[in-house]
C-alpha cells in the first residue's frame, strides 16, 4: 500500500467513526482526497464500479458509500472480508469480496431498520431524559454503534444502546458536542460499575454485568445532573438564508470549506414559511419531499429515518406554513447531480 492509499484510509476510518476533522485529521483529508487517483486503487475502484458510479470521490462517499460497505462485514462477523479486500491485488478475489460486502450492507440496512422499527419514539420521547438509554438483549453487537447514532441524530441527546454478549452486556455511546461520553464511560470503569471501557468525547463502547446495568444507568444520570447541563435539544444552525440562496452558486461556495466532518461541520441553514407540497415515503424509513417559499421557489428534500416519527407526522400532513432546518448537499443519482436539502429539523 503506498502513502496515497494509506492516507486514504485514515481519511476513512476518520469519516465512518467519530474522530474531529480538524487540524491534522483535516489536512490528511484535503490532502488525500486531492492527491486520490480512484483507478490505481483497486479495491475502492471495484466498489465504485459494481455500483456504477462515475462521479470523483468525495468525502460524502468515503462516509456514506464506501466506509458502511467496507464496515458491514465486521458488524456482521465478517470482519475478514474487509481484510482481504483491502490488502489483496487480485482482481477476481478483489471482485469477490466486493460483491460479498455489498451484499452484507444490504442484509445490514435491512436489519437496522427492522430495529428501528421495533424502537418506540414516543416512549422515550415521554420519558424525556437527558440521555437515551435503550437496552435491547437481541440486537447485533455489531449494529449497537450505528442504533445509538440514529438515537443521537433524532433526539439529539447522548444515546446509548445496550445488547447481550454472551454472559455479559455489551454498549455503544454516541454523544452530542458539549458531552464528554468517553470521560463518563472511563469515570464509570474506575468506579468499577462496568468491567471494560474506553472511548473519547463523542464515542464509546464499553462491557458490564447483567446485574450493573441499573446502576449503570443511574450511574449516567446523577453526572448528566451534577455537571447541570442546560441541553434544549433543539438543533442549531448557522445562518437564516433565502430560499432563493438554494442554488450551485452558493453550494460551491458552501464546498470551499470542504471536507465537512464532526469538527467541521456541515453548515444548518433556517429556511423561513415553507410549505411542503409534494411527498414520497422511500423504503417504509425516508421522506421525499419539495418545499415551495411564498416567493414560489421550490426546494427538493429529504428527511432520512424521519417515518413513522414525530417529525415525519408533520412532514407528511401539515398544512400550514413551517421553518425548516436543513443542509444543502449534492445528491448524485443516475450519474446526475443534483441539489437537495437535508433536513434536520422543523420548527412550527
Amino acid at each position: 500500500m503506498n502513502i496515497r492509499d494509506y492516507l486514504i484510509y485514515v481519511l476513512l476510518a476518520t469519516v465512518c467513526d467519530v474522530m474531529p476533522l480538524r487540524k491534522l485529521n483535516r489536512l490528511i483529508s484535503i490532502n488525500a482526497l486531492k492527491e486520490f487517483n480512484i483507478t490505481k486503487n483497486f479495491a475502492i475502484n471495484e466498489l465504485y464500479n459494481l455500483n456504477n458510479k462515475k462521479n470523483k470521490i468525495n468525502i460524502n462517499d468515503l462516509g456514506y458509500f464506501i466506509g458502511p460497505i467496507i464496515n458491514a462485514g465486521g458488524r456482521l462477523g465478517k470482519s475478514i472480508y474487509a481484510t482481504e479486500l483491502l490488502s489483496s491485488d487480485n482482481i477476481k478475489i478483489i471482485n469477490k469480496k466486493s460483491i460479498e460486502l455489498i451484499k452484507l450492507n444490504e442484509k445490514r440496512k435491512k436489519i437496522e431498520t427492522l430495529i428501528m422499527n421495533e424502537i418506540d419514539f414516543s416512549k422515550i420521547e415521554n420519558e424525556n431524559k437527558n440521555i437515551i438509554i435503550y437496552y435491547n438483549p437481541n440486537i447485533n453487537e455489531g449494529l449497537i454503534g450505528i442504533i445509538a447514532s440514529r438515537l443521537k441524530d433524532y433526539f439529539n441527546k447522548p444515546s446509548i444502546v445496550i445488547t447481550k454478549s454472551n454472559e455479559m452486556l455489551k454498549g455503544s455511546a454516541r454523544s452530542i458536542y458539549n458531552y464528554n461520553i468517553g470521560r463518563v464511560i472511563k469515570n464509570a470503569l474506575d468506579e468499577n460499575i462496568i468491567s471494560l471501557g474506553g472511548g473519547h468525547s463523542m464515542a464509546a463502547g464499553f462491557t458490564l454485568r447483567q446485574d450493573e446495568l441499573l446502576n449503570f444507568k443511574n450511574f449516567l444520570y446523577r453526572d448528566f445532573f451534577n455537571k447541570k447541563k442546560l441541553l434544549d435539544n433543539i438543533f442549531s444552525y448557522d445562518y437564516e438564508i433565502s430560499s432563493i440562496a438554494f442554488n450551485k452558486e452558493f453550494f460551491q461556495e458552501i464546498k470551499k470549506i470542504e471536507p465537512f466532518g464532526n469538527g467541521n461541520p456541515l453548515p444548518t441553514f433556517l429556511f423561513k414559511d415553507l410549505r411542503v407540497i409534494k411527498t414520497k415515503v422511500l423504503n417504509k424509513k425516508h421522506i421525499s419531499l419539495v418545499l415551495k417559499s411564498k416567493i414560489g421557489f421550490s426546494i427538493k428534500s429529504i428527511s432520512f429515518n424521519s417515518f413513522n416519527n414525530r417529525m415525519g407526522e408533520y412532514l407528511l400532513n401539515y398544512k400550514k406554513n413551517l421553518n425548516v432546518l436543513g443542509q444543502i448537499n449534492e445528491n448524485f443519482w443516475n450519474n446526475k447531480n443534483t441539489l437537495q436539502l437535508t433536513i434536520r429539523d422543523i420548527i412550527l
